[in-house]
């Protein structure tokens, strides 16, 4: 059965050490889309995060977004699928935060949102290979905790970064029992979605969408949060800088995020 879609993940898959796609990947994925297939983002940004990238590709219609909670249909303009985090929950996660050394960053109406105190500090989070990032793509407020209030405790995903694992591993414990789903990412992050939330059901979603199988899937990851979305796939491929347990359930591996990986699994497996 020949693949229709191609879902890729961003960090540490489509985009390289500098956070940028290579002109092999543009290359490749425009080709794709040009010759009718799906290629779409699977990722744990939002929209907002992911406009620069988008731009490249007018013709990718379709984005599987904020870790699965958020399917986007961008021929329309809207969610096709929109999942947010129990209102309770989320206050009693930004309630332990409150008082902790932990910057949390909201993910809300397809915008990321952050505390302006934090975004010239990202390096004591250990995250100071987003700064520009999230300088340029995060909406900031003087005072996130007022701003949850705000919105009424209604987000579709919430990042909490900490100064070490350690301390991630305490939040981790803090909240078992909540109706969440939880993922690890980066060297310190803590990714929280509502329960039964993850990249593996977004793709689900889309598929039925589109009318299409799982079985004429290739998706392509790195890391832990990959794993719900490439046990789906049809055919599941890890770049060459994926973790190991990322590999074992993957049938193919292709070049690392620095090396173009992700066009040569278009070439090898979609366009073949």
């Amino acid at each position: 059965m020949p693949y229709q879609l191609l879902a890729a993940d961003m960090d540490g898959t489509l985009l390289n050490s500098q956070k940028e796609i290579s002109l092999e990947d543009t290359a490749a994925i425009t080709r794709a889309l040009e010759a009718g297939k799906q290629v779409v983002f699977s990722t744990g940004r939002s929209i907002g995060e992911l406009e620069p990238f988008l731009a490249l590709f007018p013709a990718m219609r379709y984005v599987l977004c904020e870790s699965g909670a958020c399917v986007y249909d961008r021929g329309e303009d809207r969610a096709l699928h929109l999942q947010t985090i129990d209102p309770q929950a989320a206050k009693t996660i930004l309630d332990y935060t409150k008082d902790r050394d932990i910057m949390p960053q909201l993910l809300v109406h397809n915008r990321a949102v952050m505390d302006i105190r934090h975004l010239s500090d990202l390096s004591h989070f250990k995250m100071a290979h987003y700064q520009n990032h999230f300088q340029q793509n995060c909406l900031s407020t003087n005072d996130i905790y007022r701003y949850c209030q705000a919105q009424n405790w209604t987000f579709e995903k919430i990042c909490l970064y900490h100064t070490s694992p350690e301390d991630r591993a305490a939040t981790l414990l803090a909240v078992e029992g909540l109706p969440l789903t939880t993922a690890l990412a980066e060297e310190t992050s803590l990714e929280i979605s509502a329960q039964g939330v993850n990249k593996g059901v977004g793709l689900e979603i889309l598929c039925r969408h589109l009318g299409l199988s799982l079985e004429e899937t290739i998706v392509v990851g790195d890391s832990f949060n990959d794993l719900p979305i490439l046990k789906k796939a049809g055919l599941p491929v890890a770049v060459g800088n994926a973790a190991e347990p990322v590999k074992a359930v993957c049938r193919a591996v292709v070049a690392d995020c620095d090396h173009s990986g992700v066009s040569q699994a278009i070439e090898r497996y979609l366009l073949n």
